[in-house]
């Protein structure tokens, strides 16, 4: 399967599954092989609609951070908040997060591993 994964400014870049090479075709130029439009085994991608990574397996998104953490009023979905979400969200329940900590994985983790203890009623 070959299929397409992004323009240049010299051309368009095509990622061949099969022999696992890029093969580019240049600017203005179509490809002499047969391009798969929308494949479903693709093993990484980018939600572009929501703006965030997500992993993918036959087509189907698989969460990279299954974290969900509760208030005792309100359930968060780690793994469905942006990063500047999850900083808001730490900053309300003051779990700090350290400089190094930078992807949005990590910093899911982090508020997941420090979040505070709800008491049961």
């Amino acid at each position: 399967m070959i299929v397409q994964t992004r323009k240049t400014v010299t051309g368009t870049e095509y990622w061949d599954a099969k022999n696992k090479k890029v093969i580019v075709v240049p600017r203005g130029q179509k490809p002499d092989f047969e391009v798969a439009e929308n494949p479903n085994s693709m093993i990484y991608g980018v939600d572009l609609a929501k703006g965030k990574d997500s992993t993918l397996i036959n087509g189907e998104p698989v969460n990279t951070t299954p974290y969900g953490v509760n208030d005792g009023e309100t359930s968060y979905q780690l793994n469905e908040m942006t990063i500047k979400e999850l900083k808001s969200l730490a900053e309300q329940h003051e779990i700090e997060i350290p400089k190094d900590v930078t992807k949005r994985d990590d910093i899911a983790k982090h508020i997941f591993e420090n979040w505070p203890a709800v008491d049961a009623e």
